[in-house]
């Protein structure tokens, strides 16, 4: 019989295997380099060519990442929120930010919004709701909605994702 693992370490873990994915996780990959690093995608019910979905253990449940796939097979929407009552903490959301905006975080065109101020992206015009912050480089193709209130949730977009679903 194995020895239990005190669910402290249990949780320091599961939040530094968040830590690894969110530092890796960028736009325009392809489904192949995500499966060597995260493994295989999980089953869906409805399955969709275009998307994949992968559960992580976290505190009082589990948080989904799911990723929107372009035709060429790249990544163009990745998203992190928690299913059910999962913890999904501010650091969480941070890293996943900071993964994104890592080869433009030098950027003059990176700019933050925050509730009530508009913003242009990929030819659209948006304003940011009071309960989230949006991360927005319209010159490098980058948006990522952070929604604080609710169900918490964190999301980069491409510019070719926002004009498919306008």
């Amino acid at each position: 019989m194995l020895p239990a693992i005190p669910l402290r370490a249990q949780f320091a873990f599961l939040l530094g295997s968040l830590a690894v994915l969110s530092a890796r996780a960028n736009l325009g990959e392809t489904l192949s380099q995500l499966k060597t690093r995260l493994g295989k995608p999980q089953e869906q019910e409805q399955p969709r060519k275009d998307m994949a979905v992968w559960l992580f253990e976290v505190e009082d449940g589990q948080l989904i990442y799911s990723v929107t796939f372009n035709p060429q097979g790249r990544s163009i929407a990745e998203g992190l929120r928690p299913l059910k009552r999962a913890v999904f903490t501010k650091d969480t959301a941070q890293d996943f930010i900071q993964s994104q905006i890592s080869a433009i975080r030098e950027s003059k065109t990176l700019h933050t919004f925050k509730g009530g101020e508009k913003y242009q992206f990929a030819g659209q015009v948006f304003t940011c709701p009071p309960e989230e912050i949006a991360i927005v480089d319209d010159a490098n193709g980058i948006m990522i909605i952070w929604v604080q209130k609710g169900v918490p949730s964190v999301m980069a977009v491409s510019g070719a994702m926002v004009q498919r679903t306008h």
